[in-house]
């Protein structure tokens, strides 16, 4: 049996916490590194496959939406990570 605190070591390794620049604000958000894995209610839970596939197939459509906005992309990227710099992260 497992004591409290590797219980709490166990969840704090599945549900990574990133910093997120949103609209030129600092979020920190909880996401989960495993691969087939989402976050419901600070827990991690498996994705169904049917989810899975539909998610795959979004990507995909994206993939090629993103494409053609690609420049306008990198401009705001550049923009956001001089932010990102000068708050010190």
């Amino acid at each position: 049996m497992k004591t409290f605190n590797e219980l709490i070591n166990e969840i704090e390794e599945a549900l990574k916490r990133t910093v997120v620049f949103r609209a030129g604000k600092k979020i920190i958000k909880k996401k989960s590194n495993k691969a087939g894995f989402k976050n419901v209610g600070g827990k991690e839970v498996k994705m169904k496959p049917s989810e899975l596939r539909t998610r795959a197939k979004a990507a995909k459509k994206s993939a090629k939406k993103r494409k053609g906005k690609s420049s306008q992309i990198a401009r705001k990227r550049a923009k956001t990570m001089k932010k990102r710099t000068s708050s010190g992260n």
